[in-house]
């Protein structure tokens, strides 16, 4: 085992510590109010829907193009859009010859619609010179245009891999009509006579631009692998594919007609590969709010976990176990912190968005989000690894990384506050010796298909007595009064990528106390990987 870090909130405390105080399984300080949490977590899979691929087929067509070499092509393409078995996998189609047509413009799933692309692929009867420029260029916009619209945290994780079928040598520096803006540097060689090395020149730098839409965009990565079908001697093909290759990021795939199937489904359509580490463990006790508190208190209580503590509901005129007393989709304390009107008969409607959805799954719903100016479709808007509604509810700026902030000039930066539980605009020491939430984390041996897992431990949770409640899904059930949500998050993102996107895997676990000593589940509360579901 290798010790990784040990992350304890309490750092700055030093000989104050009681080495008793946060002992694994003693329950913390005090006894039964405070819950301790030991769990083995893994990185997830980078496969699903969580790690997408967008294929486009770059298909030459047209004139020149025998029946039985287009009926190839559609079988091969075919065949590896039928038997994919990723769900996160998805395939777009282009045409080309003098120019390049977009047959199916944008990535789907659905069979029909690309069927009807492979008609039109058999349909496509342009005549003219071949430029293999084309198809990179149109490539470009597709996909530029798809991480543009896409979601931010999805397109991260997205692997872009553009199949580029080769059956002739392109002439696109012998035709500058059909390809107009060629690069003056490559076009110099073909005032010099020399065609190939313009080629070589021009396809490679508009490779590299379409692989450059990952850099600025912060997508995943681009990759153009050439296939090429060899047909007789054909050199300056090669020699062109080859740049397109190098400049791609992959190598040369060369095949024969009627081994075209065997080599288009064997092409490697599987996820993004990047080793996933974690980057920060963070518990909330969702029910627990620490505005300016001082020790011995344990917080103020908030039934509802809306970000409001009840004794403000109740100065307000909100309900403390109603997250939306005025049911328009917006929590009260959404509404408060953007100074909206949560009492009842106040409707705010925000348009574009559907207050039943969790796109991300962060427990802010995509209204919510659009209201605090949070990003939707990623678990950790700011990438500073604290999750939005952690942000939210732990009085930080979920739009500006907390890291090297320390807005109450405490010793302890906010990302620590939110850590620990305490609050980031009051200088609360005292209450962090007492109360702070301190972690433990080891990395472990990691599983046979080489994702990290870790064991960690966090201690000195506090737990308070709320409200009893409804069930806020509407399905009638009632929490039972002291029932604490106490939210496990396990962030992980790329190695030596602090601000990178990563994905966000949560565990929801119930601690109920009531006053003056009983906790149920009692002791150390253990977990395992299946208790951690993946947000995004």
């Amino acid at each position: 085992m290798r010790l990784l870090l040990v992350l304890v909130a309490l750092v700055s405390l030093g000989s104050c510590t009681d080495v008793g105080l946060y002992a694994v399984g003693a329950g913390g300080a005090g006894g039964p109010d405070r819950a301790e949490f030991e769990a083995t977590v893994c990185t997830p899979i980078a496969s699903g829907e969580a790690f997408p691929v967008k294929v486009l087929f770059a298909l030459e067509g047209g004139a020149g193009v025998d029946t039985m070499l287009r009926e190839e092509v559609v079988q091969a393409i075919t065949d590896t859009t039928t038997q994919q078995s990723n769900p996160g996998i998805s395939f777009g189609v282009v045409a080309y010859h003098s120019i390049a047509s977009g047959l199916l413009g944008r990535f789907t799933t659905d069979q029909a619609t690309l069927s009807q692309a492979f008609a039109r692929y058999n349909a496509f009867n342009e005549a003219g010179p071949i430029s293999t420029r084309a198809p990179l260029k149109l490539a470009a916009s597709i996909i530029g245009g798809d991480m543009q619209t896409g979601c931010r945290g999805q397109v991260a994780r997205t692997r872009y891999y553009i199949v580029l079928l080769m059956l002739n040598a392109d002439d696109s520096c012998n035709n500058p009509t059909f390809n107009a803006g060629i690069d003056g540097r490559c076009d110099a060689f073909a005032r010099a006579g020399d065609i190939p090395r313009c080629t070589e020149c021009e396809l490679g730098k508009v490779t590299e631009e379409l692989r450059q839409l990952a850099v600025r965009f912060n997508a995943g990565e681009v990759t153009v692998q050439p296939v090429l079908v060899r047909r007789g001697a054909d050199d300056l093909a090669r020699f062109q594919a080859s740049a397109i290759a190098r400049a791609g990021g992959t190598e040369l795939y060369e095949t024969n007609q009627g081994a075209i199937v065997d080599r288009i489904r064997t092409l490697n359509y599987g996820s993004l590969q990047r080793a996933l580490r974690l980057k920060r463990f963070i518990a909330m006790n969702r029910n627990v709010r620490v505005r300016n508190t001082k020790a011995p208190s344990p917080g103020l209580v908030d039934s509802d976990g809306d970000g409001l503590p009840d004794q403000d509901e109740a100065n307000i005129g909100t309900d403390p176990i109603l997250i939306d007393s005025d049911g328009d989709g917006l929590g009260d304390g959404v509404e408060v912190k953007m100074g909206l009107k949560p009492q009842p008969g106040n409707i705010d409607v925000v348009r574009g968005c559907s207050y039943t959805l969790d796109t991300d799954g962060d427990r802010l719903n995509d209204c919510e989000e659009r209201v605090l100016g949070t990003d939707a479709c990623i678990t950790d808007t700011d990438g500073d690894s604290a999750p939005d509604l952690v942000e939210f509810l732990g009085d930080t700026n979920p739009l500006i990384p907390e890291d090297l902030n320390d807005d109450d000039r405490d010793g302890l930066p906010n990302i620590g506050e939110l850590e620990a539980h305490t609050d980031p605009t009051s200088a609360d020491i005292e209450f962090r010796q007492d109360r702070g939430y301190g972690y433990s984390i080891k990395e472990i041996d990691p599983t046979p298909d080489g994702r990290s897992c870790y064991n960690i431990n966090a201690y000195n949770i506090s737990v308070m007595e709320t409200l009893q409640r409804a069930s806020p899904n509407d399905t009638g059930r009632v929490i039972l009064k002291g029932t604490n949500d106490i939210y496990l998050y396990f962030q992980v993102g790329r190695e030596n990528d602090p601000r990178g996107t990563g994905v966000g895997r949560i565990s929801v676990e119930t601690v109920r106390f009531t006053a003056p000593s009983t906790r149920r589940p009692r002791g150390l509360i253990k977990l395992d990987d299946t208790r951690f579901e993946n947000g995004l």
